[in-house]
């Protein structure tokens, strides 16, 4: 099964906003989403983390926000899941996109492991 694992990627604390503490924030979201895609691929799963396409988006060095966002957007298309670990603006968009496609939304493991059952 392909999970899309969508999760906040800056804080929603707006208070002490540094660009150091922007960048930490953004990693350790990273992060969360990376470990998460981790049970899930120790378990079967197939999982797509959008956060990482800034990988990609390094490597050609010219993209702007549709760019990241529209990529993952369509990875989302052909996922049979989507699996929130934290909310944002940006994960109410990918949740709105799924509900429209009939893509079933988990907001926990337990819950996505339970469907998949």
């Amino acid at each position: 099964m392909k999970v899309y694992v969508a999760g906040a990627l800056s804080s929603k604390e707006k208070s002490n906003r540094t660009p150091t503490r922007v960048v930490v924030d953004y990693l350790q979201n990273v992060h969360k989403m990376c470990r998460v895609s981790g049970q899930l691929r120790k378990r079967g799963y197939a999982p797509y983390v959008p956060a990482l396409d800034m990988l990609l988006g390094l490597t050609c060095g010219d993209w702007d926000e549709a760019e990241y966002r529209g990529l993952g957007m369509e990875f989302l298309e052909i996922c049979d899941a989507v699996l929130v670990i934290s909310d944002s603006w940006g994960v109410q968009k990918e949740v709105e996109r799924a509900i429209e496609l009939g893509i079933p939304v988990y907001r926990s493991l337990e819950e996505l492991y339970g469907g998949s059952s």
